[in-house]
Formats: structure tokens, sequence, C-alpha cells
């Protein structure tokens, strides 16, 4: 052994006994000549063999015994690593797979200290330690993730967690897609609370501090707006625990899911239901009126009857239309005479441009529940609680997609002006508000009336 040998084992003795005495690993001692050439180890303790299979001596007099047990696929990662410790500070760090001298491979972590020599050359002070456990609970950890992702995802449920000590915020692919995200889009804490409706963003913050507060950790659920990317406002519900230790709260994880669809349903039945009395009453006057207005016209009995059932029908297929036509398209023309039936198609003046327009379920609903709203309204107060009193319905100009109806009331009292939105109105504009629907209204001294908008489906 040359002087420069002595200095540097006497220099990683007392490392390397440390090593041993805490199982840290094998130390080592590396040096090599310019360019890497001549590479050898001037250094190896005595737990060599044990973490290898190969003896400290063997490997002394070849060190290729050791650098060969690294795979074929992980060298090149190994010699771009020491290059660029070498050209920085000189920290080298990497975990390689290794095949032991009995066959057997395992996950080694490899860290040292590099250092240029004035000839030239190098050396290097390290530590090699078995970290395959540790690899393989952190694969079955992840392992564990995606079968719980792929189990919450098949519910149609967004996964998520939230690392308070440390900030990150994970997202699975169905969370970022519920809040309109693409895929690997990167997300914080900061950027998912920017998201979020302003006036919401308390309850969600209060929501969350009850469940902090709480010894032990606790679970929250909270529901609320929030703005995509493109503008879009959906309803989120979001359930979540806080995971605490001794320190506090260290982990939220939690369940994201889309809402939206069974909130605007809710809204619509909450519209209708509240107006029930209303449609109730309207009803009995509606058929009131339909009955003395045939008793008046009604040449006979007979006649009465068969006007009067007629109508009546008539009526009952409106309604039927409204309860049934969820879904599909609707004839413009025909829901026009369903809905408007009963008050006597003789009074109203329908253009027949209409023909050939359709509309989708909910939209028909709700023009037949408008129509049949406005015509009340023009038996009550309008142009058919007059005998000379007439009703145009045409179509008007519309953009690309969409479609217009013109109701226009002449004959019937004189109007005075009202700032009252009807039920019909209401219900309308909420069945149009995600399709650009609406309706304006005009009390004109001479006759009610009101421009319908509205898209056609395909």
């Amino acid at each position: 052994m040359d002087e420069h040998d002595k200095i540097g084992r006497s220099e990683v003795m007392p490392f390397a006994q440390v090593a041993e005495a805490l199982g840290l690993g094998m130390a080592f001692q590396i040096q090599a000549g310019p360019g890497g050439e001549g590479r050898r180890f001037t250094y190896l303790s005595a737990n060599c063999e044990a973490l290898t299979g190969v003896p400290a001596e063997a490997a002394l007099a070849d060190p290729a015994r050791l650098y060969d047990q690294i795979l074929p696929e992980h060298r090149e990662a190994f010699a771009r690593a020491e290059s660029e410790a070498l050209a920085g500070d000189g920290r080298f760090e990497i975990e390689v797979r290794m095949r032991r001298a009995d066959g057997e491979v395992r996950w080694r972590r490899i860290a040292s200290l590099g250092r240029r020599l004035p000839d030239g050359g190098s050396t290097w002070d390290g530590l090699m330690s078995d970290v395959t456990e540790h690899r393989l609970a952190a694969q079955e950890l992840a392992e564990q993730r995606r079968r719980l992702e792929v189990a919450v995802e098949s519910t149609g449920l967004g996964f998520w967690e939230w690392d308070i000590r440390t900030g990150q915020l994970t997202w699975s692919d169905r969370n970022r897609a519920i809040f309109g995200l693409p895929p690997e889009a990167p997300v914080s804490i900061e950027t998912y609370m920017a998201m979020v409706h302003p006036d919401d963003v308390d309850r969600i913050r209060q929501a969350f501090a009850a469940a902090r507060d709480r010894p032990g950790g606790g679970d929250f659920g909270v529901e609320y707006r929030a703005v995509a990317p493109n503008g879009q406002m959906r309803w989120i519900l979001t359930r979540g625990r806080v995971v605490a230790d001794e320190a506090g709260a260290a982990m939220v994880v939690g369940t994201t899911l889309d809402t939206t669809s069974r909130r605007e349903a809710e809204e619509r039945r909450s519209l209708v239901m509240g107006e029930l009395a209303h449609r109730a009453k309207n009803g009995i006057q509606v058929m009131t009126a339909i009955i003395s207005e045939t008793a008046r016209s009604a040449e006979g009995v007979k006649d009465f009857e068969e006007v009067l059932v007629a109508r009546l029908q008539a009526m009952a297929q409106s309604q039927d239309l409204v309860t049934a036509a969820g879904g599909r398209p609707v004839a413009l023309y025909e829901l026009a005479v369903q809905a408007l039936g009963p008050f006597g198609l003789t009074r109203f003046d329908i253009e027949p441009t209409i023909a050939g327009l359709t509309v989708n379920g909910d939209v028909a609903a709700g023009l037949a529940l408008l129509l049949h709203e406005m015509a009340t309204n023009a038996v009550k107060y309008g142009a058919l609680s007059r005998p000379e009193g007439r009703i145009a319905l045409a179509s008007g100009d519309a953009g690309p997609g969409m479609a217009a109806l013109q109701w226009r009331e002449r004959g019937g009292p004189r109007v005075e002006p009202s700032n009252r939105r009807g039920f019909g109105s209401r219900l309308l504009q909420a069945a149009l508000r995600n399709q650009g629907g609406k309706v304006e209204s005009a009390f004109d001294p001479d006759g009610f009336s009101a421009r319908m908008e509205f898209r056609v489906s395909g």
C-alpha cells in the first residue's frame, strides 16, 4: 500500500466505523486517474461481502466485481450522474438495481462526495445501502393508490389528497375533469381556491377548519360552486377527512362529485312545486272560462258537450306534453296546437311558418307551460276576455340554431304596464338558462305582446 492509500484509508476509517456500527451500509473510497482511468477501490468496509456477495479483498483487487453488478439499463444514468457531480459541487446520489454475486437483484442507494486531485484524477468517499424494501413499499403504496383511484373514479367521483405540511395537492385525472382541467394540469391549493365561486370560499374554509380543529381530525362535506377555465359554472360536492398525528393535522384526503345536473333539476322541480297551488287555481279558472265561452257559442246541448269535451281533452294533452316530452324533440306547431287548444283555436292566428321547427323536451315543457300561462292570462285579463279579441302567434328572426315566437294580443281591454314576472316566464327562463333562451314582454295599451327566443333541436 502506497502513502496515498494510507492517507485515504485513515480518512475514511472513522466514517466507516460509524456507518457499520449504525447499519447504514457499506462505506467505500474510490480513486481514479484523469478521465476516470484506472478506477479502483482504496477502501471497502468489512460488510461488503454481506451486502454484495463479493469479499472486500476481491473487490479491492478488481473493482469490476462490483461495478458489473449494476444492471445494464442503469449504467448510463450512473455514468451521467458521476459526470454531473464532478462538474458541480461533487455530490453524487443515485438509486440503481444491482445483481448480487448469488444472482439476487436488489435496489441500492449510492451516495458519495467526489473531489478533484491535483493530478487531474478524482477521489470519492461514499456509502452504499440497500433500499430494496423501501422501494418495494413505495411501489406497493403507489399500486394501492392506483387501485383506490380506479375504484373511486368508477363511481364518478374524483379523488384528491392534500399534504397540509408540505402544501402538496394531488388530484386524480377524474378530479381534474370535474373542474374542467386537462389531464396532467398542475394543481395547487391556490389554483383550486381561485376556481371556487367567491361567495362560497368562506363556507369551504369554515367546513375544513371545523374538521381540522377536532381532536384527532374529522370529516367534512360541503357543496359549492366552481368556475371552470372556460367560464362554465358547476356545482361541486366535496367530502374530506382530516388525518392528524401527535403534531396536529397532517393530511386531508377526499372525493369530489359534480352535482350540477342534480342541482339544476332540483331548481326546476322546486320552481314547479312552489307554483303548484297557483297552477291549480289557474286550471279551475281556465276550465270555468272554457265552459262559459263554450256555452255562449254553442248552438245546442249536444254541440256544447262535444266542444267542451274536445277543449278539456286538449288541455289534458297539453299537460301530458309537459310531463312526457322529456328529452324527445317536439314539433313546435303541434306543441302550440296542443297547448292552446283548450282556449279555442279559432281565436288564434298561428303562422304556418313555425311548422317544421322542433325543440328538445325540456324546452318544449317550458314553452307549453308558457303558452298555457299567457293564454290563461288572456282569458282573465286580455284579448280572450272579450268575444272580439284575437291572438297572433308568428315566428321571428333569431340567431343560428335559435328560433323565436311572437305573441300578440288585439281586441282586448286596455292594458296597463306591469313589472311582474309570471310563473310561465320564470319557468321558461330556468329551462333555457344553459341554452341562451329568453322572454321579452311588452304591455302596449292596445294589447299584451311577448317575444320568446329559444334553441331549436338539431
